[in-house]
């Protein structure tokens, strides 16, 4: 089956929204950023493919901007900024960032809480040991691997 560009934009607007907690208009607007085959997109570009308010669009590209997902760009002569999806720091960077940090935190609470049932519940302790400890085991697999990928990214975004 084949999508249309339109199809494939509400897709992924719809993925990131409920995936990546985007509001529905800025998810669209990215979305749009991502499928363009032009250098960039105006504000009145954003405006009349989304046919959103102007404050909406505002405050939906200059959420992107903030999260580091996209930049402008000027052209001589032209007063107008162009929206682009930003190179050196992906969407994609960004959540297997957030989940790194989300693994880690994780991981260090569940020590934390395997250290006090060590010291004030022994039973309690020995009881979860085995189940934590294959929780554990997968976190921190994941962990590994989130590292690698980020690394990765890291080291094509600086080409």
């Amino acid at each position: 089956m084949e999508y249309s560009k339109e199809e494939i934009i509400e897709i992924l607007g719809v993925h990131l929204e409920q995936e990546h907690n985007l509001p529905p208009l800025a998810s669209r607007i990215y979305a749009i950023l991502i499928l363009t085959d032009q250098d960039g997109l105006t504000f009145e570009d954003c405006l009349e493919k989304r046919g959103a308010s102007k404050s909406s669009t505002s405050t939906s590209l200059n959420l992107l901007m903030n999260m580091g997902v996209i930049t402008y760009f000027t052209k001589p002569g032209d007063r107008r900024r162009y929206f682009k999806t930003a190179k050196k720091k992906t969407f994609f960077l960004s959540k297997l960032q957030e989940s790194l940090n989300r693994i880690e935190t994780e991981k260090h609470i569940i020590t934390l809480v395997m250290g006090y049932h060590k010291k004030y519940s022994p039973k309690k302790y020995e009881e979860g040991q085995v189940r934590t400890q294959i929780y554990l085991d997968y976190v921190n697999e994941n962990e590994k691997i989130l590292k690698k990928s980020i690394d990765k990214l890291e080291s094509i975004l600086k080409e």
